[in-house]
């Protein structure tokens, strides 16, 4: 069972492959939970400051050594272009709407005309 899921529905979920790292290091996904402020310079010189009452997060979740596969499931979810359910396990069980932010893919390993083994960073912003 994969631990992280994103998809156009809770129902109709892709259970994302399982994350690797080549160099044997610990796991991290980092979560951002960052207060979201405005900050405006007064005609006197002072700073007036506005906290936003909502906080959106972020995840960063990296992937390495992709197969074309695995990269081809990633590449058809950013290009939906839409609100997307995500369900992370190895925070809770609880189901979000998020953003694809963005989408750094690199190629790693190139084992042949056809093959190719990919390198992915996504950022996913929570929708609220």
């Amino acid at each position: 069972m994969a631990d992280i899921y994103l998809g156009t529905s809770d129902s109709g979920l892709t259970p994302l492959p399982p994350i690797r790292w080549t160099d044997g290091g610990n796991p991290a996904m980092p979560l951002d939970y960052s207060k979201q402020f405005e900050e405006a310079r007064m005609l006197s010189g002072g700073i007036r400051i506005n906290c936003k009452s909502v906080h959106p997060r972020t995840w960063e979740h990296s992937w390495e050594m992709l197969t074309a596969a695995e990269f081809a499931v990633f590449t058809a979810l950013n290009a939906l272009n839409q609100a997307l359910y995500y369900q992370n396990n190895w925070e809770d069980a609880v189901w979000r709407m998020v953003f694809i932010k963005s989408f750094k893919p690199e190629p790693a390993l190139k084992l042949g005309p056809t093959v190719c083994r990919w390198n992915l960073t996504i950022n996913l912003l929570e929708v609220r």
